[in-house]
């Protein structure tokens, strides 16, 4: 049998069947063509890098210099001034002051009238709050790592926060990926921190030259900004950067600011310092 491309019967060929064979046959065509373009193109892919190894990379770079800003800074103390505000009225605006030793352990008093009123403390196993109050004293010890500064603040600031925010450093969640990001109006950057199955925790800001943190946010799991901190001046004491003033904000209305009066740098401590024992 012999087969044939057209009707075996030898009757004029309709115009209009040869224009759908011609499309039919050119559509084929182009498929086949599409298909070894693509092959093509996806094995150069292959060969070539992600288009975000730089930026990945890039990052990783910033987060070491992150890391290592004021590394050296070990024990330190300050005094200030602490205000609290929630919902536009002014909750705390007294005198504080501070020692700091190491990434968990931390002494905070809270001066009201010149007299020592809220005590805070933690020795990296236990955090301790006690509270000046009519009648018997307020004491309390839990778990450091259950501990935060809300009841106090208003806002949820862990302990390793604190102290890395009083020593001039920007705090830095734990994630999975890392990328940077610039700013087009600004020409500033964004160092996103990611989680798996989590979204963004952190999201660091950084001046041009992607040396100097000016504000970090740091976000839980649902997405909703926990709390951000702006490092709004700061000042050079025995050759490390400190926070001269910091402002923390959250999207419930609470704004707190610290003025650093005072800052003494590589100071010596004692363990007692960040214990604090029951009243008698």
């Amino acid at each position: 049998m012999i087969l044939r491309p057209f009707p075996l019967n030898h009757q004029p060929v309709r115009p209009g069947y040869v224009n759908l064979l011609q499309v039919m046959v050119i559509t084929v065509v182009l498929a086949v063509l599409a298909g070894c373009s693509s092959l093509t193109a996806g094995l150069a892919r292959e060969k070539e890098e992600p288009p975000d190894t730089a930026a990945r990379a890039e990052a990783r770079a910033v987060l070491a210099r992150l890391r290592s800003h004021n590394a050296r800074l070990k024990n330190f103390k300050g005094i200030g001034k602490l205000k609290v505000r929630q919902h536009g009225k002014l909750k705390i605006d007294e005198r504080i002051a501070w020692i700091g030793s190491e990434t968990a352990k931390i002494s905070i008093v809270i001066l009201i009238g010149g007299h020592p009123a809220v005590r805070l403390a933690s020795d990296g196993k236990w955090f301790y709050y006690y509270e000046v109050a009519e009648g018997k004293p307020i004491y309390k010890r839990i778990a450091a790592s259950d501990a935060s500064l809300k009841r106090i603040i208003s806002l949820p600031i862990q302990i390793g926060d604190i102290l890395n925010l009083l020593a001039g450093r920007a705090p830095i969640r734990q994630h999975d990926s890392a990328f940077l990001k610039v700013q087009e109006a600004t020409q500033d950057y964004e160092l996103v921190l990611k989680k798996r199955w989590w979204g963004i925790t952190e999201i660091i800001y950084l001046d041009e030259t992607k040396t100097r943190v000016h504000q970090v946010k740091f976000y839980n799991r649902s997405g909703a900004l926990i709390y951000r901190v702006e490092f709004d001046e700061m000042q050079m004491i025995n050759g490390y950067s400190i926070p001269a003033r910091l402002s923390i904000t959250n999207d419930e209305d609470v704004d707190l600011e610290l003025d650093v009066n005072r800052f003494w740098a590589d100071i010596e401590v004692t363990s007692s310092m960040f214990v604090l024992n029951p009243p008698e």
